[in-house]
């Protein structure tokens, strides 16, 4: 089978002395199948440090605990105690040092450096017999970027019983790490370039060597290549693969201005070689990166519409030119080309988030990483996507494992920060990721914002004051760094600049929360000057909003104020007293000889009814 064929290149590699090219064949089968042990036996004999020996032992004891081999192992490594009852292999007798060296090891004693020795070199010739009894599974799976990328969601966990040998293994700042495995390319490379599948593979019955050519190409023994090829090409010099793969081997290599070279003498020879088109594109970029390669993309994929590689190169392209909607519909097509392919997922992921589809990008870089753990840019994705989505926790996890490799982005070392801020107890931790933040970026907003509020919770209102100031300065529509700015003015005992401040925070906010946050934290300011009139503002302001949009502790803080403050109102008693009218009056008349009649005023009693009294309410005027 063909797995039984990539175990057997595997070893003939290690025996070779290939620790890279068995270590890539041995993690391909990994990822197809976690539960073979035999994988682990010999992924343990080609890893580069102490802790991922111990790893791949673990592995193998966790799936067949009576291991003989794994045993042995870390009972030699002097992890696990010497047990009498565990006999030594029998091995044929070997030459180590042509087979087997010891490259380097990170720290500890130099007994466990002589021990790993004679341990790889044992497990060297247990594999080398043990290949007859080898039954491996194998399934397809995604490879991204010719590169390997170990990471603890693909790996099923064991706990380690013993105490690890220290490294000096760069690793992100938590105090407890999650990721052990074996080291991957990604730590060792600056760069890396993805080569183009074997397009085609035309016979070539007048010369052997580009069929050793090609099969260099699949070990990954890119020099071989070159060599192979440019002989291949003296000898056919109007084939256009030939010349395709010598560009290919060039780029491999790191010598871009040579590929271009080859990738044109391709085209010269066959305009219609799509795979040419896509490799000067490529190489171009790597002479360039601003350089337009739309042109070479897009010819690639005139000439051959199912080239695959140039579509998603394409759709990267559009990515980094912010064009999302022209991504979106290139991913259409290339997903009925590839429907598999977890780049398709990932770059739908990017496009959706920028055109503001937050669920459904979510929904895409989680199916990205559950089709391949080891695209590096999914890990940042669903840490980014995560962060937005409050889940801390998730965020911080694969921000963390994205920076184990991609050490130097300074945007995700301030979301990390960002979210182990969010996080309870964390603030050691988050200040180290902001710190890393602005040492490759200074002038990062996320960073100093969340540096200075970090600072501000701390208690440290003139640090807070020095990072948040910077950050309004950088974006002064930025609600949270006005606030921030505000309240650390105020903290720092600068009331009068503080005040100020919150005055322009409060026509930044945009919502009822936002005006929440100004009138209670500008009540607290108040209250500290003791200008209690002002402050029973901002707390009557706040009692007037929706109920819902603030938090209840500021609810009561601002009742109990403004009870404490207000007097009671009280009664004041009044006597009702009788007030008498006068009801008749007797008005003398001189009689006349016509009598006139004069009405009596009629008597009247008004009798009033107690009133009550309040007493205006008292307060104390907001000085200038």
């Amino acid at each position: 089978m063909a797995e039984d064929k990539m175990l057997q290149e595997a070893i003939e590699a290690v025996a070779k002395g290939q620790s890279e090219r068995a270590r890539d064949l041995l993690t391909r089968l990994l990822r197809a199948n976690q539960t073979n042990p035999k994988y682990w036996l010999w992924m343990s004999s080609v890893v580069d440090t102490t802790k991922e020996r111990v790893y791949c032992l673990q592995k193998v004891l966790h799936l067949e605990p009576e291991n003989r081999a794994a045993r042995l192992g870390m009972v030699m490594g002097g992890i696990s105690p010497p047990d009498d009852g565990l006999q030594p292999l029998p091995v044929a007798p070997r030459n180590w040092k042509e087979t087997y060296k010891v490259t380097s090891l990170e720290s500890g004693p130099k007994k466990y450096v002589r021990r790993f020795a004679y341990f790889g070199a044992f497990i060297l010739v247990f594999g080398l017999i043990s290949i007859g009894i080898l039954a491996p599974r194998m399934r397809t799976f995604g490879y991204f970027g010719g590169v390997q990328l170990t990471v603890t969601p693909i790996f099923e966990t064991v706990a380690a019983t013993a105490t690890l040998l220290p490294t000096n293994t760069p690793r992100a700042v938590t105090p407890t790490p999650t990721f052990i495995g074996p080291t991957p390319l990604w730590m060792l490379l600056e760069a890396t370039y993805t080569p183009t599948p074997i397009y085609v593979n035309t016979p070539h019955p007048v010369t052997e060597a580009y069929k050793a050519g090609i099969r260099a190409f699949t070990e990954g023994n890119y020099e071989e290549m070159l060599m192979f090829m440019e002989q291949a090409a003296q000898a056919e010099p109007d084939s256009a693969d030939i010349y395709y793969y010598i560009g290919e081997a060039n780029l491999l290599l790191e010598q871009p201005d040579e590929a271009l070279y080859a990738f044109d003498k391709s085209i010269e020879t066959n305009v219609n070689f799509a795979p040419a088109y896509f490799g000067r594109a490529s190489a171009m970029q790597a002479i360039d990166p601003d350089f337009d390669i739309e042109a070479d993309l897009t010819q690639a994929i005139v000439v051959d519409p199912a080239l695959v590689s140039a579509h998603l190169e394409l759709i990267a392209l559009y990515l980094s030119l912010e064009n999302y909607e022209l991504a979106l519909s290139s991913l259409e097509i290339a997903e009925e080309l590839a429907p598999e392919s977890p780049l398709i997922y990932a770059y739908r992921s990017q496009a959706l988030l920028q055109s503001g589809e937050f669920e459904l990008a979510l929904e895409a870089a989680q199916q990205a990483y559950d089709l391949d753990q080891t695209i590096l840019a999914v890990y940042e994705g669903l840490g980014n996507l995560y962060l937005m989505s409050g889940n801390f926790a998730q965020a911080s996890h694969f921000l963390e494992i994205y920076l184990r490799y991609e050490t130097k982005d300074a945007n995700a070392w301030a979301s990390y920060g960002r979210a182990l801020f969010e996080s309870d107890d964390q603030f050691d931790q988050a200040m180290q990721a902001f710190d890393r933040a602005l040492e490759l970026d200074e002038n990062s907003f996320t960073a100093l914002l969340y540096r200075g509020l970090s600072y501000l919770e701390a208690g440290h209102g003139q640090l807070a004051v020095n990072d948040l100031f910077l950050a309004r300065n950088f974006d002064r529509e930025s609600f949270i760094a006005s606030l921030g700015l505000a309240r650390a003015l105020s903290q720092a005992e600068r009331y009068e600049d503080a005040i100020s401040q919150f005055k322009g925070s409060e026509q930044l906010a945009v919502t009822e929360l936002q005006l929440a946050e100004v009138y209670y934290w500008r009540a607290n300011t108040f209250r500290l000057i003791e200008d209690r009139g002002s402050a029973l503002k901002d707390y009557q302001a706040l009692l007037e909003l929706t109920a819902e949009t603030i938090r209840e502790a500021w609810v009561k803080e601002a009742q109990q104020f403004i009870i404490k403050l207000t007097p009671t109102p009280t009664m004041t008693p009044t006597v009702p007293t009788a007030t008498l009218t006068p009801t008749i009056t007797a008005t003398p008349t001189v009689p006349t000889s016509t009598p006139t009649v004069t009405r009596t005023p009629t008597a009247t009693e008004v009798t009033p009814s107690p009133t009550k009294t309040s007493r205006p309410s008292q307060t104390t005027q907001p000085k200038d």
